[in-house]
């Protein structure tokens, strides 16, 4: 990001809007999401897939189904994160809380679209009081209405919400969703949503990368979320292009 002049004086807090009415940290945050890999969700007629792109562990020895970007809430309920990996924790942290004590109050599944205002809420507060960052995480948050449907939901650091049939959040994410908007057919099943979804993480992503390099999961009605082993991953993604050998990037995980 260019530094404007003047721009040194407004972005010391989270709470002081510049003249034009910018929060400069805000806009921190998201050039922070946007060097972490692409995460795509995609809805389909009785599911959604998750895909996100993770950058492996430098070192041999690490395991790379540890590095999480896909995260139960709830049965029924889960969601896909970019950005740094310590922030998202604490927010899939604050989502489960949230899910459950609805649970117990009303019990019933917290709903996806109060548990995505509830965040967002959450997150806003955090561009508003002094003494604390915004969250360099985006999420995209997935669950079922009344009927079963699909949907998701998408949060940023400056706490706004907005729904989705597909989206993309991290690297790259204009172009990934310019591709998502382009392809998206109007009916699909778990294995077309699954396909674009790593064509769209692909997009935004160094290509060829290994299977390895996906964290993949799918989240049905009532059900956990179920992350794919690296295994079935690879069996999905045999013969497409852009997967690569199993070699590990010199470069830290985000």
């Amino acid at each position: 990001m260019e530094m404007q002049p003047g721009q040194m004086a407004y972005d010391r807090a989270s709470t002081v809007f510049s003249p034009d009415g910018r929060l400069f940290q805000v806009e921190y945050a998201l050039q922070a999401i946007q060097m972490g890999g692409t995460a795509v969700a995609v809805t389909y007629d009785g599911g959604i897939v998750f895909v996100a792109y993770r950058n492996l562990p430098v070192s041999s020895l690490a395991e790379s189904g540890s590095i999480e970007k896909s995260f139960a809430i709830d049965p029924g309920l889960g969601c896909v994160t970019a950005g740094l990996i310590a922030d998202s924790r604490v927010l899939v942290e604050f989502l489960r809380l949230e899910a459950q004590r609805h649970r117990i109050t009303f019990g019933e599944a917290a709903p996806y679209a109060l548990l995505g205002h509830s965040l967002g809420t959450h997150l806003q507060q955090f561009t508003q009081f002094g003494g604390t960052r915004p969250f360099a995480v985006s999420l995209l948050l997935g669950g079922f209405s009344g009927e079963g449907l699909p949907g998701l939901i998408e949060l940023d650091p400056s706490g706004a919400t907005i729904g989705w049939k597909a989206y993309a959040i991290g690297r790259n994410r204009r172009a990934v969703a310019d591709f998502l908007e382009e392809k998206l057919p109007p009916s699909r099943n778990e294995e077309a949503a699954f396909k674009l979804a790593v064509q769209a993480v692909a997009e935004g992503s160094p290509t060829p990368f290994p299977a390895e390099a996906l964290d993949a999961a799918i989240l049905e009605p009532e059900k956990e979320l179920r992350r794919l082993p690296t295994a079935e991953v690879g069996r999905r993604v045999a013969g497409l292009p852009f997967i690569g050998p199993a070699e590990r990037a010199n470069r830290p995980a985000k």
